[in-house]
């Protein structure tokens, strides 16, 4: 997976664009089993360094929000029970989504 270029949605590289999901998007947030154990909320729309998203499917989303991790040493966040988890979707997406980091913990 090294050769995966992909990221998620970074508010000063990238703009909401309409993948049919609904209107704009930035990122579309799925709730996933973490490594580990809990949960934690990834995207299921990765940027490439030309901006243009790519929606992938949760398993996808899973191996590349795993491989960023590695690449960057930032982290999802991660929770104890799905029901925080998918509360937290609910809000980030009501919040604006991408706009805020989804990923940001060392």
């Amino acid at each position: 997976m090294d050769n995966i270029n992909l990221r998620p949605f970074n508010p000063s590289k990238d703009v909401a664009q309409d993948l049919g999901l609904g209107g704009l998007s930035t990122e579309y947030t799925v709730t996933n089993p973490a490594p580990g154990g809990g949960y934690w909320n990834i995207p299921s729309i990765w940027w490439d360094d030309r901006g243009n998203p790519v929606v992938v499917n949760p398993d996808d989303a899973q191996l590349f929000a795993m491989e960023y991790e590695r690449k960057t040493g930032t982290r999802f966040d991660r929770y104890e029970d799905s029901g925080p988890a998918e509360f937290r979707a609910m809000n980030r997406s009501a919040m604006g989504g991408g706009l805020s980091d989804l990923a940001g913990r060392r």
